[in-house]
């Protein structure tokens, strides 16, 4: 490829490697919700299990946050007044997954409607201090 080839679409040669692609999620963020909703105006729970996977190629240090948003009547307590969990996952190889779950409860004051729930990973570097990467996700739970 001459030096000019770049700029008028010239083509590779068989040899050269294209570039990686930049900007791919180091983690796979999917969740499901046993039983599939909260009951409104009731003391009710629901469990969402999130299950995290290396799509990177090293091994990563992770953490994953879990946030509520303000305003609601749900809770990660009984008392619906915690809105945030962190879960230290360890390292997670190449490829490999790791499954949790967190409890979400509601109150006799959880009204109808949808609520967004942040999900966050994070990959870090030798402790969970320094943060590299992240992925984000976010989810809603419907009460009925």
């Amino acid at each position: 490829m001459s030096l000019f080839d770049w700029l008028t679409g010239g083509k590779q040669s068989d040899n050269e490697v294209p570039p990686t692609p930049r900007g791919r999620a180091p983690f796979k963020i999917a969740y499901e919700f046993s039983p599939l909703r909260l009951k409104a105006h009731k003391d009710s729970k629901v469990k969402i299990i999130i299950s995290i996977t290396n799509t990177s190629g090293a091994k990563q240090l992770t953490s994953v946050d879990l946030e509520l948003p303000k305003g609601n009547k749900t809770g990660l307590d009984v008392g619906s007044s915690q809105k945030h969990h962190e879960a230290r996952l360890g390292e997670i190889g190449a490829g490999e997954s790791k499954r949790f779950s967190v409890t979400i409860h509601g109150s006799p004051m959880t009204k109808k409607g949808e609520i967004p729930i942040k999900i966050t990973a994070y990959a870090h570097y030798l402790n969970y201090k320094k943060v590299l990467e992240q992925t984000s996700k976010s989810a809603k739970l419907r009460v009925i």
